[in-house]
């Protein structure tokens, strides 16, 4: 056979020439690698802009290695767009290997969506293109697909492999970092080959069918503008607040490296804004196995964050946003969109289309936001043994149901909203949304109904020309023939009025068309052999009209062919459903035949309205009810309330509130200094808090983050909030849990029965005296004066001063001992009882009197003999004690005489006077009661 004959045989199976697919794999990789270069200048541009210089270079310094070793940094950023290509098909960036004995590995998972989004577009539009000029069949469509994807998939994981980076090791070797794998390897082929395959399939015409199912793919492209919708706003209010607080913080903008980072980042930003303000949850997740569990003890599990997680002004902001985007939605949803009516597989797809759409949508949004990180270490020896460590982000499981929901809920508003919202808006607001592969309107499909009708009556197909009664979509404006596509796909020459004329119809079509009008119709408004008539949703009345229209034609023969009187032809077009068309809906004069949808009667339209305006009430009802919880939840009833209560009650120093939302787990006693008067009047208290942060354990517990500014200083608390029930029926009830407080040591003086805190009388009685010779109380932050009472003019109260912190790493050794100090009555008055003590000392006759501080050496002294005489008063000193004062004399002695008779040697002899001097020095204790009366006395011992 002839290379002709053999195409010739191929193309009569569908298949053709492969090179011009293959030709759009290699724009697409190309594109692709295009796109890859582009993100790695936009990431060495945004770390240069955060001033950490040339990253090849940190890097190696960070390693120890000169660019000698691990080649140079222009090579490396070279070889770096393979592997982001090779990552953009789901490969992971690995490196393995095993150096004296110890085996290792680490991979990083992310899919840089800017690259993946370049290489997806180029093959499915390459494909479209591709079609034009190639028609080929299902068998050469999927076959050359097949081929091209196998060979992009093939050439991305050898490249990757082939331009590993290779840094070296110990011995020569050298360790491979690539992206390369079957991973890799089946992504690509999966990717280009299903988008070039369905680029080729959109050009094909549909078939018989596809108006049942044209939901389905308006669907897709609704999701996908729903979510970039949401994600370009969101993008814009981030951007606006972040820049102008950055401006006055004197800060560079961050969304700066955000912009500059998004063909890498792209998909998780897409997927993170739509899937919180979808009212989702981000994860992080963290394990280790081995030595690891016990290294990051701690840290393993996995940790939620949520958009009201966000600053209050943030999550308000996301759900305005999601509200209008929902809104939006429903809007485009409706514009323009037709069903066949009457019809359960086109009913059903109807009300499924969306819901299915923004399902698998939610699914994507799952792969989109994953990113992870592992890393494994074996044969470290007896300590370390196997090792594993992994990490990983993303959004919630239960993205895809919440995706689902929001579908159901943008069905519902374009069914009962958004016809009472598009009349008041512009027509190019909601136009640029465009159905794809969307069937044409009713009156196309509807006039090869009506053409079918009257040929059964009137004589051999295309006899007259065909008439609708209303413009068509794609007419020309000058009245000329344009192209439109019917509802089964197949072109169709049609003028300005929408008239079919017989003989008009192009020799490229005109099989089609042929064939097309010569199917018999059904009363249901659907070709016998399968081709659908559509009518806007809503319209089924009008629909079933002309229907019955379109069988009466068909029955009134020759009358309604030959167009009868004007109107003549309008008593037999009865409609299915019991209404009449209007004069001329059936046939004129012409020959044409034309179809009107029946009008609502006005009791109908008000009624209609009515139940739309209740339904719309409703969901507005229960939308506003839906915001007032959540927004109710995370505010008045949040833990984070319950802590910013707390914290306001001590910087307020109203200790009895700060009791009532977290009382110390203490004795009662311990509590007696937390009272509004001592609190209140402490001075130095915590002058300002911030909460900065909430993080739920469950749905049971949450810890809360604050800063406390303290005397200038800022610490950072964790108070634990537990869920206790509910309050007000629904709202979520918070209790603080046992919260810790300072604990201050008060040393009580011996006798002393009340303390001054702050200038406020506490019983001694009332304190926990139970430790001995102090008192421990629970305090808030604060300064606390603590003092004795004033009992008289010999002394005067000393007070003490405590500084509590509110860092508990600041709580050691807290303790006040107020005391007394002696006045300078005081003095005087410890001199004068002195004085007084050796005056009465000075009564004794006895050479050594007992307690007191002088003494004479005499022997034989006559019995009553002796008398003592102060010659000078030693002068005192006193030092405050542990329990009192103590005076002394040791810098100024007094002297003392002591006169007696002494007994002669023999019986004979008479006494003789004598006299001994001494000096002597005093030592005592001082002591002053609660009645202000002072007690002195001396030490017992040796002076």
């Amino acid at each position: 056979m002839t290379p002709e004959e053999i195409t010739r045989k191929l193309g009569e199976v569908g298949l053709v020439n492969p090179l011009q697919s293959v030709a759009v794999g290699a724009i697409a990789y190309a594109g692709a690698f295009l796109m890859a270069i582009v993100a790695v200048v936009l990431s060495v541009v945004a770390i240069v802009v955060t001033g950490l210089g040339n990253p090849v270079d940190s890097a190696l310094e960070s390693v120890d290695m000169d660019q000698a070793e691990a080649g140079s940094g222009v090579a490396s950023l070279l070889r770096l767009p393979f592997q982001l290509v090779a990552m953009a098909t789901f490969g992971s960036f690995d490196v393995d290997g095993t150096i004296e004995g110890v085996s290792f590995g680490a991979g990083l998972r992310i899919l840089p969506f800017g690259i993946t989004l370049v290489m997806v577009l180029l093959a499915f539009y390459g494909g479209r293109f591709v079609q034009k000029r190639q028609r080929a069949g299902l068998l050469g469509i999927w076959t050359t697909s097949v081929l091209t994807g196998f060979g992009v998939a093939l050439f991305t994981a050898l490249s990757a492999f082939i331009l590993a980076e290779r840094v070296p090791a110990e011995a020569g070797a050298s360790i491979s970092l690539h992206a390369a794998g079957f991973d890799t390897f089946f992504g690509a082929f999966a990717l280009i080959t299903l988008s070039l395959a369905l680029g080729r399939l959109t050009v094909r015409a549909r078939r018989s069918w596809w108006p049942l199912v044209a939901d389905l793919p308006a669907a897709f492209k609704l999701a996908v503008s729903h979510a970039l919708i949401v994600t370009v706003l969101g993008l814009c209010g981030v951007t606006i607040v972040s820049t102008i607080q950055a401006l006055i913080d004197g800060e560079t903008p961050p969304m700066i490296y955000v912009l500059l980072l998004l063909p890498l980042i792209g998909g998780h930003v897409l997927s993170f804004v739509t899937g919180l303000d979808m009212l989702s949850a981000a994860t992080a997740n963290i394990d280790g196995a081995g030595a690891l569990s016990y290294l990051m003890d701690g840290m393993n599990g996995t940790e939620r964050a949520t958009m009201f997680s966000l600053p209050w002004y943030t999550w308000l902001g996301g759900l305005l946003l999601g509200g209008l985007a929902l809104l939006l939605a429903s809007l485009l949803w409706q514009h323009q969109r037709r069903i066949v009516p009457h019809h359960v597989v086109s009913l059903g797809v109807s009300w499924i289309a969306l819901p299915a759409a923004y399902f698998l949508g939610g699914l994507v949004l799952l792969v989109l936001s994953q990113a992870s990180v592992a890393a494994r270490l074996s044969g470290g020896g007896f300590f370390f043994g196997d090792m594993r460590i992994g990490a990983s982000v993303g959004l919630a499981a239960w993205t895809p149901l919440l995706a689902m929901m929001a579908g159901v809920i943008v069905e519902l508003l374009s069914r009962f909203v958004a016809p009472f919202l598009t009349p008041f808006l512009p027509s190019a607001a909601l136009s640029w949304f465009r159905r794809p592969l969307a069937p044409a309107a009713a009156g196309v499909t509807s006039g090869a109904v009506g053409a079918a009708g009257a040929s059964s009556a009137a004589g051999p197909a295309g006899s007259g020309p065909l008439t609708y009664s209303a413009p068509l979509a794609g007419a020309a404006p000058d009245g000329g023939f344009s192209l439109a596509p019917s509802a089964q796909g197949i072109p169709t020459d049609i003028n300005a009025d929408g008239v079919v004329e017989a003989g008009t119809v192009s020799a490229q079509h005109a099989g089609q068309a042929q064939a097309h009008e010569s199917v018999p119709t059904s009363a249901d408004g659907t070709a016998a052999a399968g081709r659908y008539a559509t009518v806007p949703i809503g319209a089924t009345a009008g629909a079933l009209s002309f229907a019955g229209a379109a069988g009466a034609a068909g029955a009134a023969g020759a009358a309604g062919a030959a167009g009868a009187a004007d109107g003549g032809g309008a008593a037999g077009a009865a409609a299915a459903d019991g209404s009449t068309a209007e004069p001329g809906a059936a046939g004129n004069s012409t020959g044409k035949i034309t179809a009107a949808a029946a009008s609502l009667s006005p009791r109908t339209r008000k009624l209609i309205l009515a139940g739309a305006v209740v339904v719309g009430a409703g969901i507005v009802l229960v939308i506003g009810l839906i915001v007032t919880f959540v927004v109710l939840s995370n505010t008045v009833f949040s833990p984070e309330k319950r802590v910013e209560a707390y914290l306001g009650a001590v910087q307020a120093g109203d200790a009895e509130q700060a009791l009532e939302i977290a009382a110390p787990n203490v004795p009662t006693a311990q509590q007696a200094l937390l009272t509004n008067d001592i609190a209140g009047a402490a001075e130095n208290r915590i002058s300002d808090f911030e909460i900065v942060g909430s993080e739920e354990s469950g749905s049971k517990s949450a810890t809360v983050t604050a800063k406390v500014t303290q005397d200038g200083v800022t610490t950072t608390r964790t108070y634990r909030v537990d869920r206790s029930g509910r309050t007000a029926v629904v709202f979520p009830d918070w209790t603080m849990a046992e919260t810790e407080y300072a604990t201050l040591a008060l040393v009580i003086p011996d006798g002393a029965a009340t303390l001054l805190v702050n200038g406020q009388e506490v019983a001694v009685s009332d304190l926990d005296t139970s430790e001995g010779y102090y008192a421990p109380a629970a305090v808030l932050p604060g300064q606390y004066t603590v003092t004795l009472p004033e009992s008289s003019e010999l002394v005067a109260a000393v007070e003490s001063v405590a500084y509590v912190s509110a860092d508990p790493d600041d709580w050691y050794e807290l303790y006040a001992a107020p005391g007394y100090s002696l006045s300078e009555s005081g003095m005087e008055e410890v001199q004068t009882q002195v004085d007084a003590l050796l005056d009465e000392c000075a009564t004794s006759t006895e050479e050594s009197p007992d307690g007191c501080p002088f003494r004479a050496y005499a022997y034989g002294v006559v019995e009553d003999s002796g008398s003592w005489t102060i010659d000078s008063y030693p002068t005192v000193e006193v030092e405050e004690g542990e329990e009192g004062w103590y005076f002394g004399s040791s810098s100024s002695a007094g002297a003392a005489t002591y006169s007696y008779q002494k007994e002669g040697w023999g019986s004979d002899d008479e006494p003789t006077d004598e006299t001994d001097e001494s000096s002597f020095s005093v030592s005592g204790t001082v002591t002053v009661g609660e009645d202000g009366t002072m007690a002195v006395e001396f030490d017992d011992g040796w002076w």
